[in-house]
């Protein structure tokens, strides 16, 4: 039996996979829709492990859903040929989450390694910039 918080966790997690359409035609398609599944689970569980390892306040009180909605957006944009990749232009937010979960990102034209994450910033410094 689930515990009540076990249970809702798992309901969040096959909601976000999707996982009630498992109406398929063959039984090789269904066991590789499960195995995907199952390996989104690792990872938004380790996501969530490292989420709730931040401090609420340096997060902006972000979960780890709010976080994966914002850097949905972040893209590369791939050409055939000679041509360079190109990365969307990361938002404030992205850039901010990028460093605090350690994850490379490109920001003009150069890639961000971060081996510490960036402070973020206070909202007194804001909005003297908005100013």
């Amino acid at each position: 039996m689930f515990l009540p918080s076990e249970k809702k966790l798992l309901d969040i997690h096959k909601n976000l996979l999707d996982c009630n359409r498992l109406n398929v035609h063959t039984e090789k398609t269904m066991k590789g829709r499960l195995f995907v599944n199952f390996i989104t689970l690792i990872l938004l569980n380790d996501l969530r492990g490292k989420v709730s390892a931040i401090k609420p306040r340096d997060r902006k009180y972000w979960d780890f859903k709010d976080m994966l909605n914002k850097v949905s957006t972040y893209s590369r944009i791939h050409f055939t040929g000679t041509y360079k990749d190109l990365w969307t232009v990361p938002t404030k937010a992205q850039r901010l989450i990028f460093s605090l979960l350690k994850i490379e990102y490109h920001w003009k034209g150069k890639i961000v390694n971060l081996e510490k994450p960036i402070e973020p910033e206070n909202d007194d410094e804001q909005e003297d910039e908005e100013t």
